[in-house]
């Protein structure tokens, strides 16, 4: 979903445990922060679309990755994938990926 939401904007990247993540991915302006939008069950990366256009507007960078199960991202079929701490890690090394050290971030369910 996120190559609808930002098609000049979307990112695939492959974590270091094989992980593909499909994230809109804008960089920041001057000193602003990175906004990490982080979307609830079932849902993607389009929820945010609006909230996208505003925050890179006013200059922040934006993170709004579709999570694991949803749009163009992985898809496993092992349960123990979907587990918290290792969601976690996923988002984890998501920003570790793209060497982003600080950011804001907002979820919704």
């Amino acid at each position: 979903m996120a190559s609808l939401v930002s098609p000049g904007n979307s990112k695939l990247t492959r974590l270091q445990n094989g992980t593909t993540y499909d994230s809109v991915l804008i960089e920041p302006n001057e000193d602003k922060p990175y906004i990490l939008l982080l979307h609830g069950f079932p849902s993607s990366s389009y929820d945010w679309r609006h909230q996208i256009y505003f925050f890179s507007k006013l200059g922040y960078g934006v993170l709004a990755p579709d999570l694991l199960g949803y749009g163009g991202t992985d898809k496993p079929t092992e349960l123990e994938r979907y587990k918290l701490k290792q969601m976690s890690e996923d988002i984890n090394g998501l920003l570790d990926c793209h060497h982003i050290t600080k950011v804001i971030a907002i979820g919704h369910d």
